[in-house]
C-alpha cells in the first residue's frame, strides 16, 4: 500500500508543477488580444516560474498585462485544487489512507495482544492412583481359582508347560529338599540316596492341592515313586520370584506327593543329575 500511495503522490506534484499546455496559452491570447497565437513561443526572462508568456501583437510591448499574469495565477490555482480536491485528488487519496489504517489498527492491536491463560481444564487436578497389589508370602490364596492367572509365557528352550516324566523303576530314598533363586529361574531339587525314582511332574493353575493350600497363585506337584522320606525339611515357605512355597503333601505306600506352589503359571524343565543323585525342577521366570 505504501509503495502505490507514494507513486501516487508523485504523479499530483508532476501535474501540480508541469507548465501549462499550449492550448491554454491559445485560448487565452485570443480572448485578451483578440487574434490567434503564432507558431512559435517565446519563454520569458523575468517570470520562469509562470511559464512562456505569448508573443504580443506588433507595435505592443513584450511585457505580459497585470491581466494575464493574473489569468494564468487563476488557472494554475484551479488546476492545484482541482488535483487536491478534487474526485480522486490528493486529500482523499490521504483520507482513504487514513480510514484504510485506522481499520487496519484493530486487528492489529488484537493480533499484537498476548493471549490470556485459559483456566485449567477440570480434569487437570492429579488424581491418586491405588498401588498396584503384590502377592504376600505369608498369604494363603483362596482355593479353587484358576481364571485369575494369564497363560504361561512361552517356553524358553528346554522348557515345557506340559506334565513330564522320568527316573528309574528302583526303590529310594529322599535325603533331602531346597530351593533358590536362579538366573532366569527358580530351581527345586530332592536329593536321594540312591537312583532317582520314578518321577512325574504336572502343571495346575491354582496353588490349592487336595491335601492344602500353598502360598502362590498356580501350582505344580511332584509325585514320586518307590520312595520313602529319610529326612530333610517338609515345608519350605521360600517367597521367591517363582516359587512361593514347597511341601510334602503325602507320603504313603511308597509314594511321596511333593506341591509347589508358584506365583503364577510358567513352563518349567525337570530332569535329573547324578553324584548325589537328584531330580531338579527348574521353573521359568
Amino acid at each position: 500500500m505504501s509503495d502505490s500511495l507514494g507513486d501516487e503522490v508523485q504523479q499530483a506534484f508532476a501535474k501540480m508543477t508541469r507548465a501549462p499546455r499550449t492550448y491554454l496559452y491559445e485560448r487565452l491570447r485570443e480572448s485578451i488580444w483578440g487574434r490567434p497565437a503564432p507558431a512559435t513561443l517565446v519563454p520569458p526572462s523575468s517570470a520562469p516560474w509562470v511559464g512562456p508568456i505569448l508573443n504580443p501583437p506588433p507595435g505592443r510591448s513584450r511585457k505580459a498585462p497585470p491581466a494575464v499574469l493574473i489569468a494564468v495565477v487563476l488557472v494554475i490555482t484551479l488546476a492545484t485544487v482541482s488535483l487536491l480536491v478534487g474526485p480522486g485528488g490528493l486529500v482523499h487519496q490521504v483520507a482513504a489512507l487514513r480510514t484504510a489504517l485506522s481499520s487496519r489498527s484493530p486487528a492489529a492491536a488484537t493480533a499484537a495482544r498476548p493471549a490470556t491463560s485459559a483456566a485449567p481444564p477440570a480434569s487437570a487436578a492429579p488424581t491418586a492412583s491405588a498401588p498396584a497389589s503384590e502377592p504376600s508370602p505369608n498369604a494363603t490364596p483362596a482355593a479353587g481359582n484358576p481364571t485369575s492367572q494369564a497363560g504361561a509365557p512361552a517356553p524358553l528352550p528346554g522348557y515345557s508347560c506340559a506334565g513330564q516324566k522320568g527316573g528309574v523303576s528302583r526303590q529310594s530314598t529322599m535325603t533331602t529338599a531346597r530351593a533358590g533363586p536362579q538366573s532366569g529361574y527358580d530351581r527345586f531339587v530332592v536329593q536321594f540316596s540312591g537312583d532317582v525314582p520314578q518321577f512325574e511332574v504336572r502343571p495346575q493353575d491354582s496353588a490349592a492341592f487336595a491335601q492344602a493350600g500353598l502360598l502362590g497363585s498356580a501350582g505344580l506337584t511332584v509325585t514320586l515313586m518307590n520312595t520313602t522320606v529319610g529326612g530333610g525339611p517338609t515345608d519350605l515357605r521360600l517367597g521367591l520370584r517363582m516359587i512361593q512355597e514347597a511341601k510334602i503333601l503325602s507320603s504313603s505306600s511308597g509314594t511321596v506327593q511333593w506341591g509347589i506352589g508358584l506365583a503364577r503359571v510358567s513352563c518349567f524343565h525337570a530332569f535329573v543329575l547324578p553324584s548325589p543323585s537328584r531330580l531338579v525342577v527348574d521353573v521359568q521366570s
